[in-house]
This record gives C-alpha cells, sequence and structure tokens, in this order.
C-alpha cells in the first residue's frame, strides 16, 4: 500500500500552480524569520556573496546496481539561469520564472477566500499554499538591484517536517542558494514587487507538497523590514499578542 497522500498522487501541474483550490477557513502556521549566519541555515542553503560566478550544486544521475557512474559523468545537464519575477496583483502573489518557463500562484497576503476584499497597501505577509523541491540540484537567488527578499527552505525529507520550517531574510547584497531536496517555494521580496536572477538545475525535476489539502493549513511567511530590537518595522504587534496565547482558528496563526 503506498503512503503517498491521496492529493499528491498526481504531483502539481501547472494548471493548478495557477489556480490553486484552497479550502476556506484554513489556519496559518508563522514560519520564523532568520538571518543568514542562522545555524539552522547550513542545513538547507549555502550563503553567497558572489552570486554571478557561484556554482549551484548538481546531484549526479542515480545508478543501479554496485557499479559507480564513470568520472565526469552523470552532471552534463548543467543549470538555467533567467528572471524570477514576484508581483502583486492586490492581494495575490504572482510568481514566474523565466529559467524553467514556469507561472504560479505563490501565496496571498490574506486568506484566499477574503482576497478580493483585501484593502491597499504593502502586504506585510505572505500565505503560501504550496512546496517542492528538486532531486537534481540545487536553486539559487539573488538580486542585480540588491533587493532584499526571503525564501523559505525546510530540511530534505519525503515529506515536509513544518517544525523545522526557517524563512531566510537576506540582504540584498547576498545570494543564498537552497541544496538539493529542500523543500522551499520561490523567492519573496520584502517590500512590494520583485526581480530576481534565479540559478537551478536544467533536468528541473519537482516533486510537490499542497499544503492547503496535506496538512489543512497554510504557511505565513512575514515580510518587511525589521528595526534594531528585532522586530519588523511594519508590525509592531506580534503573532501571539494578535491572536491570544492558546488560540487556534481559522484566517489565523497557529503554534509552531
Amino acid at each position: 500500500m503506498s503512503d503517498v497522500p491521496p492529493s499528491a498522487a498526481l504531483g502539481v501541474g501547472a494548471d493548478e500552480y495557477l489556480a490553486p483550490d484552497i479550502p476556506h477557513g484554513l489556519p496559518w502556521r508563522e514560519v520564523p524569520i532568520v538571518e543568514p549566519d542562522d545555524p539552522r541555515v547550513g542545513a538547507v542553503a549555502l550563503i553567497t556573496d558572489q552570486p554571478e560566478t557561484f556554482e549551484v550544486p548538481i546531484v549526479a544521475w542515480p545508478t543501479n546496481g554496485r557499479r559507480p557512474l564513470d568520472p565526469g559523468t552523470g552532471t552534463g545537464g548543467g543549470t538555467v539561469q533567467g528572471t524570477f519575477g514576484c508581483t502583486w496583483d492586490g492581494a495575490v502573489l504572482f510568481g514566474s520564472n523565466q529559467a524553467v518557463d514556469g507561472r504560479y500562484v505563490l501565496g496571498w497576503s490574506t486568506a484566499p477566500e477574503s482576497a478580493g476584499d483585501a484593502p491597499p497597501g504593502r502586504p506585510d505577509q505572505v500565505l503560501l499554499w504550496h512546496i517542492n523541491y528538486h532531486p537534481d540540484g540545487g536553486q539559487l537567488f539573488w538580486s542585480r538591484a540588491h533587493q532584499p527578499f526571503v525564501v523559505l527552505a525546510i530540511p530534505p525529507g519525503s515529506d515536509p517536517d513544518l517544525d523545522q520550517a526557517i524563512a531566510i531574510r537576506a540582504p540584498g547584497d547576498l545570494g543564498v542558494c537552497l541544496l538539493p531536496n529542500v523543500w522551499h517555494d520561490g523567492v519573496f521580496p520584502v517590500d512590494g514587487d520583485g526581480t530576481f536572477v534565479t540559478r537551478q538545475g536544467a533536468v528541473h525535476a519537482r516533486l510537490s507538497c499542497n499544503l492547503a489539502t496535506e496538512h489543512g493549513l497554510l504557511l505565513r511567511i512575514p515580510l518587511g523590514q525589521r528595526d534594531r530590537g528585532g522586530r519588523r518595522s511594519d508590525d509592531s504587534v506580534s503573532a501571539r499578542e494578535r491572536r491570544g496565547e492558546g488560540v487556534q482558528a481559522a484566517g489565523q496563526a497557529v503554534d509552531v
């Protein structure tokens, strides 16, 4: 008997990426923001101050039996590079990855069922419905315009361990390369729209998890700058204070 959840048996295709069917009233699970020098980052990503020349790791082609690959073979697919654009349309964050010709609904600034009623203004969060990983290689994100950004990262595993999820906040002068098999989902500008460079394995194998249907929740990624005290400058009240200790409800954060 397969251990794959029924909702994951067919993967996530291009049509679903642009029109995900999200149940109403899902709770939100907040992901902690960490800086690039946090000890947890080393298990999921490499940080570089020279992203233009950084070599993205490529995983050698798997073998059967006892014989190894011949030297210099198995990684000839190499990498592809292109623009990863993030554009807010009201409360919906759209993404486009020119490196692999991908287009996606990345998430929302409020509950998806309320997106049409969201007030105007700079979003201070993105709610994610989907994550994925690439077994063929890593994925690098960086900004030529030195725009700060956030990337989600969850250590490798056949299923994502949401207890281990972190959101790496990178200043505009650094690149973040997610390691092969690390769960993630795109790149998120901390201030409105953004255009980034991405480099990743050309094979572009992708395994997905629909958080809404498999886990019954959305992941909340805080956005925005931080002040010197470590708090985001546009978020004077913490998620715990907003929801009340021990309260879990639709459209509110749940404890990590």
